[in-house]
């Protein structure tokens, strides 16, 4: 008859293998914990991205519905409330010379509301031709998370030191001005996790002629 050996684990085995085990069940949780890590960090990168991208969009469009009329396309508009410093009809300092100074706009020449006009859908950026146009756009199209757009008008009341400007981008105003702000607000699961904003300024557009213009 053959003899048979009877086979058994070890003390020092099982310790080794439950020693094994706890080391991969701690692990477990730091692993899960890394991964959700990642994918948020991604999320916020590709949120980031996709605010980029619209900022870009928006302040591409003409600043005011009233630059689309006519030749104001590229002119300045008049602001009633803007700061005295910013108005379209003061020309050129000592520095430059006095005939200095974006060209003003005669007709339609007044900032308008902030929001769609009439002709424009709320819910359809295609029809959008200025900038405010995008005031209360929602993109809730993307993964896990949303974009919300706010325009103002914001106070352009500036301080001057050494030839510099300062403008305070944090106080919006229920009147119209010369600088209308950009404001994207990126919420995931109704938590706001950024803000981003781009402060766009009515001093026209740079016109250029044709052969047939001169």
């Amino acid at each position: 008859m053959k003899n048979l050996k009877k086979c058994s684990f070890t003390l020092i085995e099982i310790l080794v293998a439950m020693i094994v085990v706890g080391i991969a069940i701690t692990a477990i949780p730091m692993l899960l914990n890394s991964s959700a890590k990642s994918i948020s960090t991604t999320l916020q990168e590709d949120s980031f991205y996709n605010s980029y991208s619209l900022i870009s969009l928006i302040q591409s469009l003409n600043w005011d519905e009233n630059n689309t009329k006519g030749d104001n396309y590229y002119k300045v508009l008049t602001s009633l409330n803007g700061d005295s410093e910013l108005k379209c009809i003061r020309k050129g300092i000592k520095e430059l010379d006095n005939k200095s100074g974006a060209e003003c706009a005669i007709n339609n020449e007044y900032t308008s509301k902030i929001g769609v006009d009439n002709g424009e859908d709320k819910n359809d950026i295609t029809t959008f031709d200025d900038i405010d146009d995008f005031n209360g756009y929602i993109n809730d199209n993307l993964r896990k998370y949303k974009l919300k757009v706010g325009i103002n008008y914001i106070d352009d009341s500036a301080n001057y030191s050494n030839k510099n400007i300062f403008f305070n981008n944090e106080k919006v105003i229920n009147h119209d001005s010369n600088i209308k702000q950009i404001e994207i607000n990126v919420t995931q699961n109704n938590k706001l996790i950024a803000v981003f904003r781009y402060q766009s300024s009515n001093i026209g557009k740079v016109k250029i002629y044709s052969r047939d213009d001169l």
